[in-house]
Order: structure tokens, then C-alpha cells, then sequence
């Protein structure tokens, strides 16, 4: 087995000392768009040799399976990189482009129903660059998140977490067309991508 690449070190932080928890899996199994708007805010974190590596999620995308012509499994499509989104929410679906960056997708809804909130861009914690994490291509390269991981339960106790803080104040949320997805006919021009508005690490303004 090839390892993964370690995190950047700037982004080791303690989930404890920020009241972070872990939400159940009811949490991803509710309407996908809801799911996409309630991760800007969240962590993704990842354990690396006994240590936590994490970002606070401030952008998202909502892709809405079979009926929407930008997701991956329009039209039912289901080959053996697809397969990860017809998991149980809580899965995780990481896919590879361009030869050259991996993208990290929470699973939404029920197992079969293959809908998915791509991450597309995060922010660390005082020590890292701002823009670090600021697209989905940097957001992986950043925690070491490699095509391994696709197909893993995000409650199955490993070494990836999506973490939430109980009671947060909710950031202020932005709402527009998902990006590079002209191919996609009408399903270009739906609201599906959601963002902090307040955060310089958006990947796009």
C-alpha cells in the first residue's frame, strides 16, 4: 500500500479544546442542499500519527445524483469510481482530475440515492496561509487526502472526521451557481454552491 501523504503542519489543531463533536449519521442522511449549507462552518480533520490536522469547511457544492447532468452519477451512471456515491451518508466519494489534484466529497442521503456535497475550499487556524486550502485540489493536497480514502464511512472511527461545534453561531452564507460546470445545461444555473462570506480562503468571489 502506497502511504498517504502526511498533512501540512501548520494545520494541526486540538478538536477538544475547540468543543468540536461529531454529528450522526442523521446528519448526512437529510436533503443534500441542506447538508451543503450546514458543512460551511464545519471541520474536516484528519488523525496523522496520533495527532489531529484540520480546516474549518467555508465553501461547498450540492450535487443532486441522477436528475442533475453535473453530478457524476446523472442518469444512474455507476462505474467502480461512482460506486462511493451510492453509499449511506457519511461516505466519503474522492475522485481525480486533471491528472493532477483529488477532490473530496461528503455522501448524502440514504445508501442508492448517489447524491454528494463536493468541499471546495476550508480555512486553518492562525498559522496557516489563507489561502492554503482555497480550492478542492489545494483543500486535499493540503491534508493529505488521497483517492484512498474515497469509499470510507466518515463515522467508522478512522483517520478522517467531519467535526461540528454544538450551538455555533452560524457564519453568514452566500449562495450562487456551482463553478466549472457550464457542460451541465440548465443544472449550471441552479443555486447549489454555498459559501462563508466572510472568509478570504473562498476559492471564488
Amino acid at each position: 500500500m502506497i502511504a498517504k501523504p502526511p498533512p501540512d503542519a501548520r494545520l494541526r489543531f486540538d478538536p477538544e479544546a475547540l468543543g468540536l463533536e461529531e454529528p450522526a449519521r442523521s446528519f448526512y442522511r437529510r436533503p443534500t442542499v441542506q447538508v451543503a449549507s450546514d458543512l460551511v462552518g464545519a471541520w474536516i480533520a484528519r488523525r496523522h500519527r496520533g495527532r489531529w490536522y484540520g480546516a474549518r469547511i467555508v465553501e461547498t457544492e450540492a450535487y443532486l445524483g441522477s436528475g442533475d447532468a453535473a453530478a457524476h452519477s446523472f442518469r444512474g451512471r455507476r462505474t467502480s469510481r461512482v460506486e462511493p456515491m451510492y453509499s449511506d451518508g457519511g461516505h466519503l466519494y474522492v475522485f481525480f482530475v486533471y491528472g493532477m489534484h483529488h477532490c473530496v466529497n461528503v455522501v448524502t442521503r440514504r445508501a442508492g440515492e448517489a447524491e454528494a456535497v463536493l468541499l471546495r475550499a476550508a480555512e486553518g487556524g492562525p498559522d496557516a496561509p489563507a489561502r492554503l486550502l482555497s480550492g478542492p485540489g489545494r483543500l486535499c493536497a493540503a491534508l493529505g487526502i488521497t483517492g484512498e480514502s474515497s469509499g470510507r464511512d466518515l463515522l467508522g472511527g478512522g483517520d478522517l472526521r467531519i467535526l461540528r461545534r454544538p450551538r455555533a453561531r452560524r457564519p453568514r452564507i452566500g449562495v450562487s451557481p456551482r463553478i466549472g460546470v457550464d457542460y451541465a445545461g440548465e443544472a449550471r444555473e441552479w443555486p447549489l454552491r454555498f459559501f462563508d462570506v466572510d472568509s478570504a480562503a473562498v476559492s471564488r468571489r
